[in-house]
């Protein structure tokens, strides 16, 4: 019996959770042959560059998901509180609850972060850029609203990895629950 066809972006998904789970070093193209169940010959038909054409296809699945489904509350026509509100929530949804691994932590080592650092810090400047301009909004200077989005995305990045190393969502929902008051504190 032949093997069922996936489409690509099921192909893509199961990527991404092989990613988050052994990382990019770790993810052998035996392991994403078994979690898509594409053989090599089909993975390279779909990804010609191989495990490099995998990662990209990840990163661009992820980066539309949440340019779709998180970052538009940042610039919606809402009070800050509420914008930063829905983004929290949706940053907490996506990464269930800080169940799932950050692909930004997990690829910007070993060679994956030399393929792959500039997509990070272009996407990072960019976060804080975006979460800065909310807190501008409630009132504070331009200088002061980038040192808090940037503490912001340490705080999330952190939280990731202490829920990850500790098997314990709790430090990653407490960063989410608080991240609106702690960003807008006087």
């Amino acid at each position: 019996m032949p093997a069922p066809v996936i489409s690509r972006d099921e192909a893509v998904d199961r990527i991404i959770a092989v990613f988050r789970q052994y990382g990019y070093e770790g993810a052998s193209l035996t392991r994403l042959s078994e979690a898509t169940g594409l053989g090599r010959s089909s993975l390279y038909h779909h990804f010609p560059n191989g495990k490099v054409d995998m990662a990209q296809a990840a990163l661009d699945s992820v980066r539309a998901w949440l340019a779709t489904n998180v970052f538009p509350a940042l610039s919606e026509d809402l009070p800050p509180e509420e914008k930063l509100r829905k983004f929290t929530d949706g940053l907490a949804h996506f990464y269930r609850n800080g169940e799932r691994a950050c692909l930004t932590d997990l690829f910007t080592m070993g060679e994956a972060g030399e393929l792959f650092q500039e997509h990070f810090a272009k996407g990072v400047r960019a976060l804080i850029k975006a979460i800065a301009r909310v807190v501008q909004e409630a009132g504070f200077t331009p200088d002061d609203a980038s040192t808090r989005a940037e503490d912001a995305v340490i705080a999330i990045q952190g939280a990731l990895i202490v829920s990850r190393a500790l098997g314990d969502q709790r430090p990653f929902q407490r960063v989410m629950r608080d991240m609106t008051a702690k960003l807008l504190a006087r």
